[in-house]
């Protein structure tokens, strides 16, 4: 039951947010939601008991509603009510338009992807996964800035292509379970499908959650989307949305096709490193901040793709470790990107320089979140991105490698955007810039302890995935284990 509850929470609350007129009340009706659920899933993760729900739903499709979840929905779960009550707080004390139909889709979103997270079967999985696609094309396009219809009719494209290819695979799968059938993800599992079958599902399966992700070449669609996005949008999308991607590449394709993994597993891999070395590149040329952190954004989740397919124990551990680094780290970028723009007007790096003369918190608060996104020891970026670089090595050297320039190339654009905005000579027109308020405190200073505290101590996030790594393992190998002996 105490899963139906976290996912109605946001739901209700977005509903009774539409009949509220007064936007400081219900805003923190909002947050008080958001908290609410936060702590709820901090309840579900130290019981000692595992919680699920099922009801019947489409019988004659043999679905029921059924939640539940493992370490790796878990570590989704709580992502995603970690983060949303930052995104909600992101808009305090800012003039919103719409205010009521803003924050109730926002909400609505954290239900949709929180039914993503714990949904137990492919059919009710789909149904979240459309349903978390619908409230943030309209926030894109209600709130979103310069040429918002063009690049939201271009995003929205990208997706439903996606999930087409995601549906087409469920049926296919459905009808190949035996009896009356089902799409319970458990029958899913137990399939024995052709090799040569593997082959080609695998790819109608993976371009559903490689432009969710996105990975090199299915990308094209973020950085305008990211750019043109307002602040409350761009953390939802950047922050929980791409990891639906890879929560549904780790629920669908290591189980499902495992053969046509390992099939295709060195290509992805070397396409997803490609992807590491492009965005990173792009991002060194970048002359607008916010498409600066949108690339940086993308060579993270690409590293994050190929550690995926590594599948060893320290690439996967690595990988869900980063989930929770990168989604904190990553809004707190866009937010201080949010306070420049709207205290210098501009977030072109060129009309910048000189910003801690005027604002040094913001500076020194900057610095601390860029060390973090750099992955500098003792902090979580560092923890994960050193597992999945070990985790690609064991693989091939070359990967870990390629992989490891995530580390250098990222420290190489950051810190130069760093310069570029808060060192130098103070730029003509800043002087009266104002330095953080209270609110952004509140924000920023939790999500920088975060970074800290689990790069000094991350084993509570080990352990909780530790259990659901071994079980992905072993789905791959039985079959690795039998294309060695036929090599042999």
């Amino acid at each position: 039951m105490i899963l139906l509850i976290i996912l109605i929470i946001p739901f209700i609350t977005g509903l009774s947010l539409l009949l509220i007129r007064n936007s400081a009340i219900l805003k923190l009706v909002a947050l008080i939601s958001a908290v609410a659920n936060l702590l709820v899933t901090l309840s579900l993760i130290f019981s000692a008991s595992v919680s699920s729900y099922s009801v019947d739903w489409i019988s004659f499709l043999g679905t029921k509603f059924t939640l539940g979840y493992d370490g790796i929905s878990l570590i989704m779960l709580f992502l995603t009510n970690l983060l949303f009550p930052f995104i909600v707080l992101a808009g305090f004390k800012r003039d919103q338009n719409q205010t009521p139909i803003l924050y109730a889709l926002i909400l609505f979103t954290q239900s949709a992807l929180i039914g993503v997270f714990l949904a137990q079967n492919a059919f009710l999985f789909y149904v979240f996964w459309e349903l978390a696609l619908i409230p943030v094309y309209f926030i894109l396009l209600l709130w979103g800035g310069e040429g918002r219809r063009n690049i939201t009719l271009k995003f929205f494209i990208y997706t439903l292509t996606g999930s087409l290819f995601l549906l087409f695979g469920i049926i296919y799968l459905y009808q190949l379970t035996p009896g009356s059938h089902t799409t319970d993800f458990s029958a899913f599992y137990q399939l024995n499908i052709p090799s040569t079958t593997q082959v080609w599902l695998f790819w109608i399966l993976f371009i559903a959650f490689a432009i969710k992700m996105p990975v090199f070449p299915f990308h094209t669609w973020q950085p305008s989307t990211y750019t043109m996005a307002p602040t409350q949008g761009m953390m939802i999308l950047a922050g929980v949305m791409t990891k639906m991607g890879i929560y549904g590449a780790l629920r669908f394709l290591f189980p499902i096709v495992p053969k046509g993994v390992l099939y295709w597993q060195n290509t992805v891999i070397i396409m997803c490193l490609i992807g590491v070395i492009y965005a990173s590149v792009i991002a060194f040329r970048q002359t607008n901040l916010k498409k600066l952190i949108a690339f940086s954004s993308m060579a993270h989740i690409s590293l994050m793709a190929a550690a995926m397919f590594v599948m060893n124990y320290y690439a996967l551990q690595g990988l869900l470790f980063q989930v929770i680094s990168h989604g904190v780290t990553i809004i707190a970028l866009f937010y201080i990107v949010n306070l420049i723009g709207e205290r210098t007007g501009t977030l072109d790096l060129s009309q910048m320089g000189g910003i801690k003369l005027r604002a040094p918190n913001l500076a020194i608060l900057l610095l601390l979140v860029i060390l973090g996104s750099i992955a500098l020891p003792l902090t979580a970026g560092f923890i994960c991105e050193f597992l999945m670089i070990t985790g690609l090595f064991q693989q091939s050297v070359w990967f870990a490698v390629f992989g490891g320039l995530t580390m250098i190339l990222g420290a190489v654009y950051m810190l130069y955007a760093y310069q570029r905005v808060m060192l130098g000579d103070l730029r003509a027109g800043f002087e009266r810039i104002p330095d953080i308020r209270s609110l952004d405190y509140i924000f920023l200073i939790p999500l920088i302890i975060i970074i800290l505290g689990l790069g000094i101590f991350p084993q509570p996030l080990f352990n909780m995935a530790d259990e659901s790594v071994y079980a992905m393992q072993n789905f791959l190998k039985p079959v690795a284990d039998s294309i060695l002996a036929i090599i042999r």
